[in-house]
């Protein structure tokens, strides 16, 4: 191969994507690969799809449609919903199917909606369903999950309209949960904990999330701000 005046470069990472229903309908996970992209991480700003019971899928496909605009249609049709609870049991299902290296990590959203039912929206989590909350981040992470997401993003509203689940979440519970994956090496923190300038609280609770898991945060959104 002459590379003469060209810039070689290993494979780039993704950290940030949505691939998390893709991956049933096109194991190629364009368009990164035509990207240089080798390896790529999904399951951010809270939405997974896993774990999950199946009275929930309905709720969960048309929140992706809404926040991702992932089309309807390819979420209802393309994905074999039904065929796992946990989220190793979701991993199970696409190993070995993906043209690229991934990882995913565990959505708030989801926990939030499997341990709360309805009362996911508009609601903070009382004990019992905080330590369900927590017991599934736990399972989830020993399965393979690579870490905790959420978002408090005003972008993000569901099908309905509503804010999505985790923006209903308290400072303590993002703090709880969080604070799960310092019992597991190797994982992460990501979290949007607003659109626009950061203010000092949101300064503070991404740094109280990171000491309470003792692991490094990644934090979106970083926007030019000409004004």
């Amino acid at each position: 191969i002459d590379a003469t005046g060209k810039l070689v470069a290993p494979g780039f990472i993704d950290i940030h994507t949505h691939y998390d229903a893709q991956v049933f309908w096109d194991g190629n996970l364009s368009p990164s690969p035509l990207h240089g992209i080798t390896t790529v991480i999904g399951g951010n700003c809270g939405f997974t799809i896993a774990p999950l019971e199946m009275e929930h899928g309905e709720y969960l496909m048309r929140m992706l449609a809404r926040v991702e605009g992932m089309p309807l249609t390819s979420l209802q049709q393309g994905v074999p919903w039904g065929t796992w609870r946990t989220f190793g049991e979701w991993l199970d299902c696409i190993e070995g199917n993906l043209a690229v290296n991934a990882g995913f990590m565990v959505g708030h959203s989801a926990l939030r909606r499997l341990a709360m039912g309805e009362r996911a929206i508009g609601n903070h989590a009382d004990d019992v369903e905080l330590a369900t909350m927590t017991r599934l981040l736990a399972e989830s992470l020993e399965a393979g999950g690579l870490g905790f997401t959420s978002s408090w993003a005003t972008s993000h509203n569901d099908a309905q309209g509503d804010p999505v689940p985790s923006r209903h979440a308290s400072r303590d519970e993002m703090i709880a949960l969080a604070s799960v994956c310092r019992n597991y090496d190797g994982t992460n923190l990501e979290f949007i904990p607003t659109v626009g300038r950061f203010e000092q609280q949101h300064v503070e609770i991404l740094t109280d999330m990171s000491l309470a898991a003792n692991r490094p945060i990644n934090w979106n959104l970083i926007a030019v701000n000409l004004s």
